[in-house]
């Protein structure tokens, strides 16, 4: 899946975090994933109460976005189809497909809309992704 709608506009910090964190999402690899993040950061992912965060307030600060990442964040098991990204001063929002790939070989997608706010030195501070974790289930195939 493409990334390329982000490679081709105009770079920012902020765009150029997004597409950092999409490539080492696909990729697998967690532990530079990881480096994307402030320490005080926020991943939202998805945004609300999920099975991933009953809560809804997000993984907050390094630690627990470690453990997001350990949990969700596996070579092979996400890719991204982006169609659109606008970036505005320190934030850049993606709009495309997501496609998952469970353990097991079950495949799922939905529609998702990632928000990504970044600090004075490029490091992400808030990763918001909206996506409809039913929709998503229910897409299985």
């Amino acid at each position: 899946m493409s990334i390329q709608v982000l490679l081709d506009a105009p770079q920012t910090p902020a765009r150029d975090a997004c597409i950092r964190s999409i490539q080492l999402a696909q990729d697998g690899d967690g532990k530079a994933w990881l480096e994307l993040f402030a320490e005080n950061a926020v991943v939202q992912d998805p945004y609300g109460p999920s099975p991933f965060d009953p809560s809804g307030k997000g993984h907050q600060g390094k630690a627990a976005i470690k453990k997001f990442c350990a949990d969700h964040i596996r070579p092979g098991t996400i890719r991204f189809q982006i169609r659109q990204a606008l970036s505005c001063g320190d934030s850049c929002v993606c709009v495309g497909t997501i496609t998952t790939k469970a353990p097991d070989g079950k495949v799922a997608w939905c529609e998702i809309v990632n928000v990504y706010e970044v600090d004075e030195t490029g490091k992400i501070t808030l990763l918001r992704s909206y996506w409809d974790f039913e929709a998503m289930a229910k897409s299985v195939f």
